[in-house]
């Protein structure tokens, strides 16, 4: 008998154990906020690898990667192979979505992505685009009538694609609750820091900011719709201008403009009715998505033509 109660005692407190463990393993799994960040091909590196960094650092937080396909895939001309944990059948449903720019002329055209960015809306806590990420949110629907902003080339560019939204220049981000839209490249990194103080405190995303010595963080430098501006502690940077809104201008058809190609020559986007300047080289006129592109084509247009 004694043996028996020793038995039972043991089996009950197994019992114990294994239903708390579970239930430990539930909350763990249910508190976990998972990330998704969007690769392809012309993905650029600080685009997707600061928030990365910044959201592995947040506590509780499950970072992971996502492209159209499978297997290894080489970014910024080549010099860099990643490779995807998942591919949009596959991956887990993400609570925050990262969306970073660079070359978009192929994500752009890639309906498997821009299908999952906007069938899994609904379901995300938020979505973060960095750069020219934006452009993929405009394709997706997801800008219509909010305040917004991208790399400071290509806010002519988001305006004329969506016309009903409200493009901000000179700043870092634009919190529109569901959606943030950050400006170019190393902004990502304050519009990910933000978003870490949204969910953790201010104190959380300061704590990572220092971790990665990213002494630039400045939390007033974005945009939080609805909701009024405080005075920045920090000395003002010298260089930095207030925000301001781009101002609307209708889109151009290339046919109105009778370019010579539909294809900007520095970035090889199609600028086929949606061209944000023009330029002049030869007796003919190129169109551009952008200023920088159109910037880097007066510098060099030779250069660009031969390609």
């Amino acid at each position: 008998m004694k043996k028996i109660s020793q038995s039972l005692c043991i089996l009950l407190l197994l019992t114990i154990y294994t239903s708390r463990s579970t239930q430990a393993q539930t909350a763990t799994a249910r508190d976990t906020i998972r990330v998704a960040i969007l690769l392809f091909p012309g993905v650029e590196l600080l685009d997707f690898a600061g928030p990365l960094e910044v959201f592995n650092h947040m506590e509780g937080a499950r970072v992971y990667t996502v492209a159209a396909q499978s297997g290894p895939m080489t970014i910024m001309q080549k010099m860099l192979t990643v490779v995807p944990e998942y591919t949009p059948s596959t991956a887990p449903q993400a609570d925050i979505l990262v969306v970073p720019g660079g070359r978009m002329e192929e994500v752009m055209q890639d309906s498997s992505v821009v299908n999952w960015i906007r069938r899994t809306t609904a379901q995300r806590k938020l979505t973060m685009s960095v750069c020219t990420g934006a452009q993929l949110l405009s394709k997706a629907g997801l800008l219509t009538g909010k305040t917004v902003t991208t790399h400071w080339a290509a806010t002519h560019m988001l305006q004329q694609m969506t016309p009903t939204a409200i493009v901000m220049e000179n700043t870092r981000f634009v919190d529109q609750g569901s959606i943030i839209t950050t400006a170019g490249v190393s902004a990502g990194i304050d519009g990910a820091l933000h978003v870490v103080s949204r969910l953790k405190g201010v104190a959380a995303a300061e704590q990572i900011a220092r971790i990665m010595e990213y002494d630039k963080w400045e939390p007033q430098a974005g945009l939080v719709v609805g909701k009024a501006r405080t005075q920045s502690k920090r000395k003002a940077n010298p260089i930095a201008t207030k925000p301001t809104v781009v101002k609307k201008t209708v889109a151009t058809k290339q046919a109105q403009l009778k370019l010579t190609s539909t294809i900007d020559p520095v970035c090889q986007m199609s600028v086929d009715g949606m061209v944000a300047d023009t330029a002049r080289y030869m007796g003919k006129t190129y169109g551009f998505c952008s200023r920088l592109c159109k910037d880097r084509f007066k510098k060099e247009p030779t250069a660009f033509l031969k390609r």
